[in-house]
């Protein structure tokens, strides 16, 4: 009789161990299935967020100067002089639309635009690593042409950048040409700002 007991215990434990091995391997699938859905959602966003910044690209208008119209000279024998065509350039932004703080989605890139007209504009841009333990700042004043402007600036840690903002929605794109020795944070931003 202790004999058939030993057999049916070592019976139950094989049966314990494919069990455990079992639910062991159904919790790594379970591991593994979970990475790759949030690493496919994490793919979607990004493909969403570079969508809309292209389809913000696309929507913004060319603007082109356009000449005024100039008398035509008379033939006459005494000369006549011709007036110097006048530009007139086609402004397709409010400048008071845009005044104001903006920043990205993750809070970690904040712009402050002080003045804003259509011929310049002065900013204060300020960017944190993703600990919010480093900040880079920057205020930079330059001209507008049209509906953009092309800037270059040096922040408070000493990184070089350039970049450019468009005013039909207000879309930034600020990459950084140097980085500075030991810069925990430096500027890099490319989408469209949110008002606030």
């Amino acid at each position: 009789m202790p004999v058939v007991n030993n057999q049916k215990r070592n019976k139950k434990k094989r049966r314990l161990k494919k069990l455990l091995i079992f639910v062991i391997i159904l919790f790594v699938l379970l591991i593994f299935a979970g990475i790759l859905l949030i690493r496919q959602r994490e793919n979607e966003d990004r493909q969403q967020r570079k969508a809309e910044a292209i389809a913000a690209l696309e929507s913004v208008p060319t603007v082109t100067p356009t000449p005024a119209a100039t008398p035509t000279p008379i033939p006459t024998p005494i000369p006549t002089v011709t007036p110097t065509p006048v530009l007139e350039r086609a402004y397709v932004f409010d400048p008071d639309d845009y005044l104001g703080s903006w920043h990205r989605k993750n809070g970690r890139v904040v712009i402050e635009i002080t003045k804003l007209s259509q011929k310049s504009v002065t900013f204060t841009y300020s960017q944190t690593n993703k600990k919010k333990t480093a900040t880079c700042e920057a205020t930079v004043k330059k001209s507008v042409a049209g509906n953009a402007s092309r800037f270059s600036f040096t922040d408070s840690l000493g990184n070089v950048a350039k970049g450019y903002f468009t005013f039909d929605i207000l879309y930034v794109k600020i990459k950084t040409k140097t980085k500075a020795e030991g810069a925990k944070v430096h500027p890099s931003v490319d989408g469209v700002m949110i008002r606030g």
